[in-house]
């Protein structure tokens, strides 16, 4: 039973909260986040995240950073394609219905299927590959720290992040906001201010931390990779026990244990699974550490390059199964093989 101090109390706070009836003209502004804006807002707390103080953010920074920079390249790639036409953000089309579409009840391509339609469909000005090695580098990662948790040095996260923060600028400014004709397109202009500077910023601070290594690395682009975490040519593979980042500091190893990471599997799953080997012996050296990658020098052409002590090869021998030069081309023979051949006659 309420008695008469809590009418009182009751009777108090109903004086004191606002009247809200289905007249009222209340415009709703605490949380209203139309597509560009929604992207927009993702990636200035990506850039946020990523510089910190004086290019130094916190580990949980860099997760959100890596979060947002995925969500705002999803959401702004889906924002065109929402300017041109809703349907072609659903995953078939042909289904699209605006009622589900504003609910949000419906399934949405994804960020290769939306490359795809902006290039065929909308024909946008930004050259973007479906299958953009940058985007894909930024998506394994996001998917390793949702699904599975990640471990990576910060300068690493920074320098794997700027690519595609440089796509995405590019293409904001050559394909959406010159369409953009939404009353909050204003706004997305102010806010890609701020989101520029930010950039300026981080990308000045990581370039420097290149500039400090150019000239080393210059002198040893012949025999130089890409390090897998921050996508840079600064893994100098020059017969050191070990290998490791120039720039970021990711270790790999021994020379065939950093092949068969490059490779993204293991002698194990090759032999239980079966099918060619990609790392293989190597003739100079015997160690079993030779793959094939782009080098700083070979313009994004794989080069056979053993991992262990740096020497490059034309092939592999069809007799030994050992990366070697050939002594005969026409047979893809090595000079062991090629002496051994002879030595019978």
């Amino acid at each position: 039973m309420v008695g008469a101090d809590d009418d009182d109390v009751a009777g108090k706070v109903e004086a004191e909260l606002p009247a809200v009836t289905a007249e009222a003209d209340v415009e709703v502004k605490d949380f209203h986040f139309p597509p560009v804006l929604n992207g927009l807002d993702f990636l200035q707390s990506a850039v946020k995240s990523l510089s910190g103080e004086d290019g130094s953010p916190a580990p949980r920074d860099l997760k959100y950073a890596v979060l947002h920079l995925q969500a705002a390249a999803e959401t702004l790639f889906k924002a065109r394609l929402e300017m041109e036409d809703p349907s072609l953000v659903w995953s078939k089309p042909a289904t699209f219905d605006q009622a589900k579409h504003e609910a949000g009840i419906f399934h949405s391509c994804g960020i290769n299927a939306a490359l795809e339609r902006l290039r065929d469909d909308v024909g946008i000005e930004t050259a973007i590959e479906p299958k953009n090695a940058d985007l894909e580098a930024l998506a394994n990662l996001r998917n390793r720290l949702q699904h599975f948790g990640a471990k990576d040095t910060t300068i690493a996260v920074q320098a794997r992040t700027i690519p595609v923060l440089d796509l995405l600028l590019n293409f904001i400014d050559a394909d959406v906001l010159p369409h953009d004709s939404s009353p909050e397109a204003w706004d997305a202009q102010l806010q890609m201010d701020d989101i520029r500077a930010g950039f300026r910023h981080l990308k000045d601070f990581v370039a420097h931390r290149l500039e400090a290594l150019g000239e080393v690395l210059d002198t040893f682009k012949d025999y130089t990779v890409a390090c897998l975490s921050c996508g840079q040519f600064a893994v100098v593979l020059d017969g050191n026990e070990s290998v490791q980042c120039s720039l970021c500091g990711r270790p790999y190893g021994g020379g065939s244990d950093a092949a068969w990471e490059f490779a993204g599997t293991s002698y194990y799953s090759v032999v239980t699974d079966g099918g060619d080997t990609p790392v293989h012996d190597c003739s100079e050296c015997g160690t079993a550490a030779v793959f094939a990658a782009p080098l700083a020098s070979s313009d994004g052409a794989e080069v056979l390059i053993c991992f262990a002590d740096g020497n490059t090869f034309e092939g592999i021998c069809q007799y030994c199964a050992r990366a070697a030069d050939f002594a005969l081309e026409e047979a893809e023979m090595c000079q062991d093989c090629l002496d051994t051949r002879f030595a019978k006659f």
